[in-house]
């Protein structure tokens, strides 16, 4: 294998095809016995117990498109938020975004106002599809100016939803289809913090996604007879590609609207679920927590873990404990799923895998720049036809990621064997990864600093076996302040979402550690923890 990787081309990466109707249309025309596997039963809901088959998933988004189309006028080019928790509905609700040429904005259903703010003013969503709960924050970005038209999905009572009025609209109504540039023209805006900084809206066009779902379908460790556990949150990029693959060939997918492991266990057990996609922090769980014993996982045959590193140690775990398969993988959001993974039939534990097809990848030194061969460690950079158009309305952040070449810089430190098999080392980036959601310290610093009694911050993440990494705060208190720890803990609560809270705690220094530039010194602050 070369330093610069290897791209195989095993499906048409250019096709032309918007994404939603290449799951709907190609895929299903793709199989001999398509229109048998329309009346199977392909998606269920753990806690509603609601079941569609394949064949109803196509006529709700195509209903739901033209009722969207005819009662919201929702057109080509424009903006949806969707700001739901994990259920069919957001399956829906994506296609048929997509089927009109409009564009998916996902969006954490339990931002705060602050958070939400940030995102609209990126997103600038024409029409928000959301839960009740999300009304009363939703309704102060109205007041800030914002557009918050919202079409709302009652999961506790669909039918009698505003969402499930507007799908029985347009059962009578076609679908104008729009004339999709597929290489330009987004399908999807998830969020990233990139390598560093607030969340950014990542563009994603037609042409990523739909590569996207080839590339996985050439490598996929999924069947039609697979059982896909979808856990993991739909509003990141990760699980929601996790549950679209799962469609694209032809599994099904069993999906757990909020996480809990005993609700998991539980759903493994009852839907003799095969496959599980998952981030770190729930494979720890399954190597150590004592609940697992009490089911019956026996059907499960691998699980996928990405997001973040898993230790090697818990790989041999949960082999030795249960004999699956664990499969693990490498990616960011805006690479729209994974770069590196593992290739059929052949495993090396403890790697990322290797480049996966329509993807090239080299490692670089971080300091010259200069490709570097096998066993040597530098900067891991990717380049393909799934790597974003950009960040949205931020051209410089765009360009500091991609580079001229475009060779985007993943920022993750790592290495390639003589096999071609990638491991991931370090982390370049300042990103806190808390159970595999990312936090940006920066985010959680600009805050503290709001604070009257704070005069400098900095935030890094602690390990912790469970979470992965844990945010916790240096501040330089004014002098003769009383501030406590808990005073500050308590202030950052009320702003954020559970994920960014500061579990690993608050220490106070004289002076926050920096380069003449002033750039904080993360690496410091990280080695005085450890001795904390």
């Amino acid at each position: 294998m070369s330093p610069t990787g290897t791209v195989f081309v095993l499906y048409p990466a250019t096709s032309s095809s918007f994404f939603s109707r290449f799951i709907l249309e190609w895929l299903f025309g793709y199989f001999p016995a398509a229109k048998i596997r329309t009346a199977i039963i392909k998606i269920v809901n753990v806690t509603t117990m609601e079941e569609l088959t394949y064949g109803q998933l196509i006529c709700d988004v195509n209903h739901l498109a033209a009722g969207l189309q005819a009662s919201q006028g929702l057109k080509y080019g424009q903006c949806v938020a969707l700001a739901i928790p994990n259920c069919m509905e957001f399956i829906v609700t994506l296609l048929a975004v997509n089927q009109l040429g409009a564009v998916a904005s996902f969006v954490n259903p339990i931002y705060t106002f602050w958070e939400l703010e940030h995102v609209a003013r990126i997103n600038n969503a024409d029409i928000w599809i959301c839960t009740p709960e999300f009304l009363p924050v939703l309704s102060k970005l109205g007041k800030a100016g914002y557009s918050t038209r919202a079409v709302v999905i009652d999961c506790s009572n669909i039918e009698a939803s505003q969402w499930h009025v507007i799908l029985k609209s347009g059962r009578s109504l076609n679908v104008d289809p729009p004339n999709l540039n597929v290489f330009e023209d987004l399908a999807t805006m998830p969020f990233s913090s990139g390598t560093t900084g607030l969340p950014k809206g990542v563009m994603l066009t037609h042409r990523n996604v739909v590569t996207a779902l080839c590339q996985f379908k050439a490598w996929s460790p999924y069947t039609e007879k697979d059982v896909n556990l979808g856990l993991l949150p739909m509003f990141h990029q990760y699980g929601c590609m996790m549950v679209l693959t799962t469609l694209a060939v032809g599994a099904k997918a069993v999906i757990l609207p909020k996480f809990n492991f005993s609700d998991m266990l539980h759903a493994i057990q009852k839907y003799k679920v095969t496959m599980i996609p998952l981030v770190p922090p729930i494979a720890v769980l399954l190597a150590k927590h004592p609940a697992a014993n009490n089911f019956d996982l026996s059907s499960v045959r691998a699980i996928v873990s990405s997001a973040a590193p898993l230790s090697l140690e818990i790989i041999k775990t949960i082999i030795s404990k249960y004999n699956w398969d664990v499969l693990q993988g490498y990616g960011m959001t805006e690479c729209t799923l994974a770069t590196h993974f593992m290739p059929p039939g052949q495993r090396k534990y403890g790697s990322v895998g290797m480049v996966m097809p329509y993807y090239e990848s080299k490692i670089v030194d971080q300091n010259t720049g200069q490709d570097l061969g096998a066993q040597q460690v530098g900067e891991i950079c990717v380049r393909g036809s799934m790597v974003m158009k950009g960040y949205c309305g931020n051209p410089g952040a765009t360009a500091a990621m991609i580079d001229a070449q475009n060779w985007l810089h993943t920022g993750d430190i790592g290495y390639y064997d003589e096999d071609g098999f990638f491991y991931v080392v370090d982390r370049l980036k300042e990103l806190i990864k808390y159970k595999g959601i990312q936090v940006a310290p920066s985010e959680l610093e600009h805050l503290l600093l709001t604070h009257p009694e704070v005069t400098d911050a900095a935030v890094v993440g602690i390990p912790d076996e469970l979470a992965g990494e844990l945010p916790r705060a240096f501040v330089v208190k004014r002098p003769g302040s009383t501030v406590t720890a808990l005073d500050l803990i308590r202030f950052i609560d009320g702003q954020v979402s559970p994920f960014k809270k500061l579990r690993g705690g608050v220490v106070f220094l004289d002076a926050i550690p920096k380069l003449l530039s002033g750039k904080i010194l993360r690496r410091e602050l990280r080695a005085l923890s450890s001795k904390l």
